[in-house]
């Protein structure tokens, strides 16, 4: 596996407005933006702090046993309602709790300037014009998160405490041993060589990664797959925006969701396994391979049968 550190711009000589934002886009490549200064009051979200600022908030967040959080095997469970200083207790105690805010209400989209004033006060946080969602993060020391994608361009800003970030471009995906969008790949930030044991087809990938600190704000283009491991306690917030057209876009809530004419051209594919499977074996491998349909499609078509 081939590592690279992700390039940093330095925001005195820079402004982030739509035109530069548009430019990134465009560019595709993480990068991170640094000495942004719009993060002085942050300095002071110690965790006794946060208790006060929050302590009217109740939490939906993930509780579990391993550092090393896993979507595909579930090894969490949701806690609803969770009272915030409670939750801030223990994860600065080490104890495994992470927060991904949700809407105030199940359907709605994340909004931290909303959902936490008290908090958003503090901070001058830039807002794409097409904003999708702006999520609140919280996790304790030595937290990892699964290697995934999203749909969404998004920047996440580091507030409180350093966060190490690994980046693959998404031409690395045939690589990346993927289950949806999510990877086989667990644990890749601290527990690299076993990955590399278990997963060969990792050294043929480049590994994009750097340690975030406050006030950093890292761009992560579009299906770019990243995975985030907390130095220490860890406060960051990720701000989702669009940047294909509206009628691209389904409704939502993660930020995840293929683009409709990507669902469209799935329902296609299925069809055309169905009318393949009418055919012979030889015959199936043949016009699988001559249209271009990877052998995996096939086996999927015959587990759900």
């Amino acid at each position: 596996m081939k590592s690279v550190r992700i390039r940093r711009i330095n925001l005195q000589q820079k402004q982030i407005n739509d035109e530069f934002i548009s430019s990134l886009v465009e560019e595709g490549q993480p990068v991170i933006l640094e000495n942004t200064e719009n993060l002085d009051m942050t300095e002071n979200w110690t965790v006794e702090r946060l208790c006060e600022k929050m302590k009217d908030c109740n939490l939906s967040i993930h509780k579990g046993g391993n550092l090393t959080l896993d979507f595909r095997t579930k090894n969490f469970e949701y806690a609803n309602k969770y009272p915030a200083a409670d939750f801030l207790r223990e994860v600065a105690s080490g104890k495994v709790r992470y927060l991904r805010s949700t809407g105030a209400r199940r359907k709605d989209l994340p909004d931290f300037e909303k959902d936490y004033p008290t908090l958003s006060s503090d901070l001058n946080l830039f807002k794409p014009d097409r904003t999708h969602s702006q999520i609140l993060r919280i996790s304790p020391k030595d937290l990892e998160i699964w290697l995934h994608y999203d749909t969404l361009d998004n920047f996440l800003t580091q507030t409180v405490g350093e966060k190490e970030v690994l980046l693959f471009n998404p031409k690395d995906a045939a690589n990346l041993y993927l289950d949806g969008d999510k990877s086989e790949c667990i644990g890749l930030i601290s527990n690299l060589k076993e990955n590399l044991e278990r997963f060969p087809k990792l050294f043929q990938t480049t590994a994009f990664r750097e340690v975030l600190k406050p006030g950093d704000i890292l761009f992560i283009p579009a299906l770019w797959f990243h995975c985030t491991k907390a130095n220490n306690f860890s406060v960051s917030i990720n701000t989702f925006f669009k940047s294909l057209p509206d009628k691209m876009y389904g409704k939502d809530l993660y930020g995840n969701r293929d683009p409709l004419p990507v669902e469209d051209a799935a329902k296609h594919l299925q069809k055309a396994i169905i009318a393949l499977k009418q055919l012979p074996p030889t015959y199936q491998h043949f016009y699988f391979h001559k249209l271009g349909i990877s052998a995996a499609c096939l086996s999927d078509n015959n587990n759900s049968k």
